[in-house]
């Protein structure tokens, strides 16, 4: 996907002369095949073909970062978070930049809206 985001359309043949060593040829067109048969790549009826990525790099990270939310955290962000910041060697003037995203998050989201109370009206007889 990246070449394609990087270069635009390109044929098979293009693809792989940009990945030299990376994979076999079958290898990148399998891939290719792959990608548009889940629509995130279109592929022309003019040959050669040229394939062109669909989506953009963002829908793409949203999708893949869903995903691992779902198989890593059950549907929860913080396990894949405590995962990501555990194991990565950050360093302090990057979790500092962490928690200030954080905590700027924190102060823009809106806090749900609390429940109206009622008067306890007390019924007369």
């Amino acid at each position: 996907m990246g070449i394609l985001w990087q270069r635009g359309a390109l044929t098979l043949a293009e693809v792989y002369e940009s990945l030299p060593g990376q994979a076999a040829y079958t290898t990148i067109q399998t891939q290719l095949n792959r990608l548009v048969d889940k629509r995130a790549v279109s592929r022309s009826k003019t040959r050669p073909m040229k394939y062109r990525a669909v989506i953009k790099p963002d829908d793409a990270a949203a999708t893949v970062l869903q995903t691992m939310i779902a198989s890593v955290g059950g549907g929860s962000i913080f396990p894949l978070v405590a995962q990501l910041v555990s194991s990565a060697n950050l360093s302090k003037s990057e979790f500092v930049a962490l928690k200030r995203l954080i905590d700027d998050i924190s102060r823009t989201r809106k806090s749900p809206p609390s429940a109206a109370k009622k008067p306890n009206r007390k019924k007369r007889a």
